[in-house]
């Protein structure tokens, strides 16, 4: 097998349709997306959704599952779950499954992982949920180690929360030394685990401004590990509705204040210090009648202003300007969030205009 080199771009473009529960959908827009020229799709990997008419209201599919069948009915695109996290899957099963995709789409997978969310898992009881960073740093070496083990040099690792004793998957993945991994994540402790692990930084909801301010930390941390920051892929995830329709546009705004809503750090960065406080952040949310009482009460108190600051709208031309933007505060490769009943015609404007645009700036 060999790897394919992706295409390089100023500007690289994923994508994400909200398609949940309907599996032979999700297939369809991939294969789509990726005969209009997008560079990778990127997969939810949920277990568990919150009873809710708006946010994540239908059941989750296995994200495994749908991208090793996206992998042998697309031909070019990358693809990557975003993200998967190290509590309900082991570092060990996802290494495998990762190397497995590798090879079924020679050579196209990436890797998101983060440190998970509570509502995945918390019907889980048996699960315990500690030391998230501590984990997910633990979780990487563990990955990376079986990543490159082989039955003469196997891997050894020894953790507070992970350990190897002389393991080899014997399946490694095409692409070498190994297939990228971006962290999802925002706070301090995050940014500096993306600089000294990643090969790319996955944030979910920022503005430009609030953007550019978080990799210029990851800069200032690649920097103390001796790693070259520009070898740091700078990612984003953004919800779209390329429309004249301003009722699109209103229901994309809606769904994105409920996201708002659960980034207690990105309304602090924003000024809405009290509406912060009173909301619930994504990583520990419930979801219970009370964390909804509260999300909805912040989410219809955030200007809409702000909200228009976290999505990509509008006019072919409106969606360039906003792009432009997130592109001059450092992102390299944005993950547009397409509401299910707009994915062929966010596709359509993207591989008919807004693509091409970008491409243009890079020849």
């Amino acid at each position: 097998m060999v790897a394919l080199t992706p295409r390089r771009r100023s500007l690289r473009f994923g994508f994400q349709g909200i398609s949940y529960p309907d599996v032979d959908a999700t297939l369809a827009w991939a294969r789509h997306a990726d005969e209009a020229g997008f560079d990778f799709v990127a997969l939810p990997d949920h277990l568990f959704h919150p009873k809710s008419d708006v946010f994540l209201s239908k059941g989750a599919w296995d994200v495994d599952a749908v991208l090793g069948a996206t992998a042998v009915t697309t031909r070019r695109i990358r693809m990557m779950p975003a993200v998967t996290d190290t509590v309900r899957r082991h570092p060990a099963t996802t290494a495998h499954f990762i190397s497995t995709l590798d090879r079924l789409s020679h050579g196209r997978a990436m890797l998101g992982i983060g440190a998970g969310e509570l509502f995945n898992f918390n019907p889980l009881g048996d699960v315990v949920w500690e030391r998230p960073v501590k984990r997910l740093r633990e979780a990487l070496k563990v990955i990376k180690a079986l990543w490159s083990a082989t039955r003469e040099q196997p891997a050894n690792f020894e953790g507070e929360i992970f350990s190897l004793k002389n393991a080899w998957l014997g399946l490694l993945p095409v692409q070498t030394p190994h297939p990228p991994v971006y962290i999802g994540g925002y706070g301090p402790k995050m940014k500096a685990l993306v600089a000294e692990e990643g090969d790319g930084w996955l944030p979910w909801l920022e503005t430009p401004e609030t953007y550019r301010r978080a990799s210029d930390h990851i800069s200032s941390e690649a920097l103390k590990h001796g790693r070259n920051p520009e070898e740091i892929d700078r990612a984003v995830e953004v919800f779209t509705a390329i429309t004249r329709d301003e009722t699109e546009i209103s229901r994309l705004a809606e769904r994105a204040s409920i996201g708002m809503s659960l980034r207690q750090d990105l309304l602090r960065q924003l000024g809405y210090q009290s509406l912060a406080d009173e909301s619930v952040d994504v990583l520990k949310a419930e979801f219970r009648d009370e964390d909804w009482r509260r999300i909805n009460s912040v989410a219809g108190r955030i200007p809409r202003e702000a909200i228009r600051s976290v999505i990509v709208s509008g006019t072919p031309d409106q969606a360039i300007g906003r792009l432009e933007e997130y592109r001059k505060a450092g992102v390299k490769s944005v993950v547009l969030i397409s509401p299910t009943d707009l994915i062929y015609q966010n596709i359509a404007a993207y591989r008919d205009e807004i693509i091409p645009y970008f491409a243009a700036q890079d020849r």
